[in-house]
């Protein structure tokens, strides 16, 4: 496994924890890996036997909820959802220009502090960026490295502008497509193939995938690769006519291994509680069998193995569950709008909420992926 894997599976060290359905204070340093607790939780959502802290319900459309009655809990829980993988040492802030020359700049900077105390830390500035630029997602090579002249950030901003920093030429490169940003899906991740060293990107009706390599110049065309979802089940074409009012977002993901999926990521309008909330309503997963230059075929599948997705506000990761206790194997864990789990093999939602609504965050950081973006 990878050095940068380890880091962000190791433990957080947690002074709170259930025991036995109840709240209890923990004073020991030992650590607990935070998604015990999310672990926890999903076995109540399938038991009777639930807490004064917690207790669960069937949602409207047959999904789990449970209800985490403690405001201490649910901020427990959304630090586990948040950072339970941001355990890398890499943090990433966004600060306005001070100095006359370059008020109208922002400038991203990248800190790195290894979890070897030999080991130095990293502190990356990067070159000005327009300011009041709003970033979607950041996908990285690998953790940031001075010496390597071929690490390469990519940026996504909310208006499905692309960018591209090689740290051997010290500056930001335009990634220009031939309709405008247009062509870009501006919801869906970007995402860095290390299998085959390009960043991926989800146009707009998601039958195409835009890619960039490394290499990639100024005037130079991405690549759009075909998508060809096969394999899907005749009783499921019925619900996808249901499923054709949902906003849907797609993100391709890449497990250590370098195997490949598209998820489709499907959510929708609710009223609950006298107000209308944005809910999570289904999954559907894909996995690639055949990769010609050009031309993706991704199956439709409801086995996994042993991996776990993550989605939310970031790239998108796909980890082994046996690499940290309390992971689900064949389970995609998502945060944002909602925090909560799907069930890949029985195609079951399981949505956190408080007694105010579902459990939420729509700010930096939730999936970060596992770096941070905060604001300075």
């Amino acid at each position: 496994m990878s050095q940068s894997l380890i880091r962000i599976l190791k433990p957080l060290v947690y002074t709170n924890v259930l025991r036995k359905n109840n709240l209890v204070r923990w004073c020991s340093s030992t650590p607990i890996y935070p998604f015990l607790l999310i672990d926890h939780l999903l076995k109540i959502g399938g038991s009777s036997n639930g807490s004064s802290s917690i207790s669960r319900r069937s949602g409207s459309e047959g999904e789990n909820e449970i209800i985490i009655k403690s405001k201490f809990l649910a901020g427990e829980v959304c630090e586990a959802m948040s950072m339970g993988l941001n355990q890398s040492g890499v943090n990433i802030h966004m600060k306005e220009n001070t100095s006359l020359r370059d008020m109208d700049n922002v400038r991203l900077n990248i800190y790195y502090k290894p979890s070897d105390p030999k080991s130095k830390s990293v502190s990356v500035h990067l070159p000005p960026l327009p300011k009041g630029s709003q970033i979607q997602n950041i996908a990285m090579t690998s953790l940031p490295d001075l010496k390597n002249d071929d690490w390469v950030v990519a940026i996504k901003f909310s208006v499905s502008q692309l960018m591209l920093y090689r740290h051997k030429d010290l500056r930001w490169i335009n990634i220009e497509t031939t309709h405008g940003h247009e062509c870009i899906c501006p919801y869906s991740s970007l995402t860095y193939s290390k299998k085959e060293q390009r960043f991926y990107t989800s146009t707009p009706g998601s039958d195409w995938m835009c890619s960039f390599g490394l290499n990639f110049k100024e005037k130079d065309e991405p690549t759009y690769h075909i998508i060809d979802k096969k394999d899907l089940p005749h009783y499921m074409l019925y619900e996808l006519e249901e499923m054709n009012s949902f906003t849907r977002t797609d993100h391709l993901v890449e497990s250590p291994s370098g195997e490949q999926f598209l998820i489709s990521w499907y959510y929708g309008d609710a009223f609950e509680s006298d107000t209308v909330v944005h809910k999570t309503k289904r999954f559907l997963v894909f996995k690639e069998q055949e990769n010609a230059k050009r031309h993706k075929d991704m199956y439709y599948t409801e086995n996994i193995g042993d991996l776990c997705i993550f989605l939310g506000h970031g790239e998108p990761m796909c980890v082994p569950a046996s690499s940290s206790p309390g992971l689900k194997p064949n389970c995609i864990y998502f945060a944002g709008h909602n925090f909560g789990v799907y069930d890949i093999t029985t195609q079951t939602i399981t949505l956190f909420y408080t007694e105010e609504g579902p459990l939420r965050s729509t700010a930096f950081p939730y999936w970060p992926h596992p770096f941070s973006l905060t604001p300075t």
